[in-house]
């Protein structure tokens, strides 16, 4: 049987299913509030300010398991050159010692500045909650959606991934209750996040599967 911190049942590279049951507000319920939203105000963020964050290896490694529990996707869809292995190519104790990898676009640090610019101290609360759980994305989902200070600002990560643009958390929790199909204002992260939204590829592979499935 494999020890690998990187395998198992509730590892955080989960299936989109996994965890569904974890707090009240399950990823799918988070996925389907933050997804209602729509950008109405699609301004790039061109502020010096969001190249001068530096985050460490674990600071970025602990943000790619949370980000993986609140998305559903896998740490390798997030990072493409996640390998799980340290920067020597050698096994790791636990995936926060793993090496993040740099790939060509490296959006995940773009998004990570992003994130501490907007709330230091809430996005420390969430990659704290990463590091205490970082071999179970329910404990994590769970987590957020029992600390009402950051359960929105998880919102805004989840949109940050799938749209590449930053919704605030203020702005979503005002348009919540009962608001589905308001258009929320948004600010583009930059010409990178524009192409690089994990929406539009997964929309693009399934066109192309859909394609490839109709030949022969």
């Amino acid at each position: 049987m494999s020890t690998s911190p990187h395998h198992g049942r509730q590892q955080v590279a989960p299936g989109a299913r996994d965890g569904e049951n974890a707090g009240e507000v399950s990823r799918r319920t988070m996925l389907a509030g933050a997804m209602a939203t729509t950008a109405i105000v699609a301004v790039p963020i061109g502020s010096p300010a969001y190249a001068q964050s530096v985050e460490s290896d674990p600071d970025m490694m602990a943000f790619l398991v949370l980000s993986s529990a609140l998305t559903g996707l896998k740490v390798v869809n997030l990072a493409p050159e996640f390998t799980g292995n340290d920067k020597l190519g050698k096994p790791v104790p636990t995936i926060l010692q793993a090496d993040p990898g740099v790939d060509p676009f490296n959006i995940k640090k773009d998004y990570f500045n992003v994130i501490n610019i907007k709330d230091q101290a809430g996005f420390g609360k969430l990659l704290k909650m990463a590091r205490d759980n970082p071999q179970s994305a329910p404990d994590i989902v769970k987590a957020v959606n029992n600390d009402d200070d950051v359960r929105f600002l998880a919102r805004s990560i989840v949109l940050l991934w799938y749209l590449g643009s930053w919704y605030e958390p203020a702005d979503l929790r005002k348009f919540a209750p009962g608001a589905q199909g308001v258009p929320v204002p948004s600010n583009v992260v930059g010409a990178k996040a524009s192409t690089q939204g994990r929406v539009w590829q997964i929309l693009i592979r399934g066109i192309w599967i859909a394609h490839v499935g109709t030949r022969g």
